[in-house]
């Protein structure tokens, strides 16, 4: 009896939990719970409640994972799946796995849909969609909105397909594969609102990374010398493809937006500009509107 005892959820959770600790996991309670939940098919009240003991194949399945995960492999890419604004996505390796702070980006462009769209239908753009998080949520919370989203990765896109018809999307989500706004530079698309989580790590910092962090792909970290250089690119060509009065937002890294006020200073379209912070009081979107 005592043999089944440890065998049931919550002493499996402890275990795992003191495995990931041992492996310098920066949340190992969260990551157990996930795990058992995950292949234990079980929610958070029957880890804590459920006496039966564990399944041997989802014992086994965790014992995998955690000889992965000691190596560094991210957990979301061990499961295949990661939470964002309340919601699973799948994810693989070679699409960043959504992160906390992107919810302040998705947070901020409903309010600007709320307060200069209210009784429209906004065109949205993603613009480096990734796993599809962002387009995915925005559509959901406001689902009048015609979104298109593109990335230049053919895998993440893919990814991306697949969250779409996951949350029952696919006949109001544009998929377009494209290198910033090159595929319409030839056609005269204009948008309401334009979002994008896009690269903002500078080079230099790559490799002090945690491991976790660097086995994501690099496409959609790097981004320069000083982190700016595709957060200045899109800066510089988005007006072209916002109506007058549409709004940009983009989420940015830590001490950027000084350096982002100045540059946005030289470029004549845009009329207005803020930066919200995020829970720990860091300048994380910039939001500009086009005159």
């Amino acid at each position: 009896m005592k043999k089944q005892e440890t065998r049931t959820p919550l002493t499996h959770l402890k275990a795992v939990e003191k495995r990931l600790e041992s492996y310098g996991v920066l949340s190992p309670r969260a990551e157990a719970e996930q795990l058992v939940s995950h292949y234990g098919r079980l929610d958070r009240l029957e880890i804590f409640t459920k006496r039966k003991p564990l399944p041997r194949n989802a014992r086994a399945a965790i014992h995998r994972v955690l000889r992965k995960r000691r190596t560094g492999v991210p957990l979301a890419y061990l499961t295949k799946e990661a939470f964002f604004w309340g919601y699973a996505f799948q994810v693989k390796p070679g699409v960043l796995i959504p992160r906390p702070e992107t919810e302040r980006l998705v947070e901020e462009a409903l309010k600007v849909i709320d307060t200069h769209f209210p009784n429209k239908d906004p065109r949205i753009l993603d613009l480096g969609t990734g796993s599809g998080c962002i387009a995915v949520c925005l559509t959901l919370e406001r689902p009048p909105c015609r979104m298109t989203a593109l990335d230049t990765s053919s895998h993440a896109i893919k990814v991306a397909r697949n969250n779409i018809k996951r949350h029952g999307l696919s006949n109001k989500i544009r998929l377009v594969k494209s290198c910033l706004f090159d595929f319409f530079k030839k056609k005269s698309a204009l948008w309401d609102v334009i979002v994008s989580n896009p690269p903002y790590v500078p080079t230099s910092l790559i490799p002090v990374l945690s491991k976790e962090v660097q086995n994501e792909p690099s496409l959609a970290l790097d981004g320069g010398r000083e982190g700016l250089d595709i957060l200045k690119a899109i800066l510089a060509e988005a007006p072209r493809f916002l109506k007058p009065g549409g709004h940009l937002l983009m989420e940015i890294g830590e001490g950027q937006s000084r350096k982002l006020k100045k540059i946005l200073s030289g470029i004549a379209e845009y009329e207005s500009l803020r930066f919200e912070k995020d829970l720990n009081g860091i300048e994380r979107v910039l939001i500009a509107r086009k005159k």
